[in-house]
């Protein structure tokens, strides 16, 4: 079974080097249509689901070889509106992330910690003040049911600060 980027490609449907979609017949596609994360995309039949350009854009470059396991399509510049093809690169999973700007990747990694965090900010108040009140870190690992680093980190406040 072929991809929605393959058939689209069979059809005719090109992404220019301005990053704009040109149909079979010639015509340029709207710019306007953009996914929630603001990936530009366009419908290339009746009822059928969009297609983000980007990933048409990665087809028309590298082939089948968007299809590798493990392989993303990656933005050169971060940019999610630019699906110029001079933009267009694959990679892992980790190369995308790193493509990210420092400030990103911060804040989402400070989301994800936040996420799978244990323990309340009560039970932190608690384990300082066991621990002031001179609780070892193996019975404050044992009370809270954490690992001698969360423990440590806590308590120097390098996290739950």
């Amino acid at each position: 079974m072929k991809n929605k980027e393959e058939l689209a490609f069979e059809k005719g449907y090109r992404v220019l080097p301005d990053g704009s979609v040109c149909s079979p017949k010639g015509r340029i596609l709207s710019r306007n249509n953009t996914d929630r994360d603001g990936y530009p995309q366009f419908r290339f039949e009746k009822g059928c689901t969009y297609i983000p350009v980007h990933r048409l854009a990665a087809y028309q470059k590298f082939g089948k070889r968007l299809y590798d396991p493990g392989i993303e399509v990656r933005h050169r510049r971060n940019d999610p509106s630019n699906s110029r093809p001079c933009n267009i690169l694959i990679g892992t999973r980790s190369q995308n992330s790193m493509d990210k700007s420092r400030a990103t990747r911060v804040r989402v990694a400070k989301i994800a910690a936040a996420a799978r965090r244990s323990l309340t900010d009560t039970q932190v108040d608690q384990l300082r003040k066991d621990r002031d009140g001179g609780m070892s870190y193996l019975e404050l690992m044992a009370k809270y049911e954490i690992a001698k680093s969360t423990v440590s980190y806590i308590v120097r406040r390098k996290t739950y600060a």
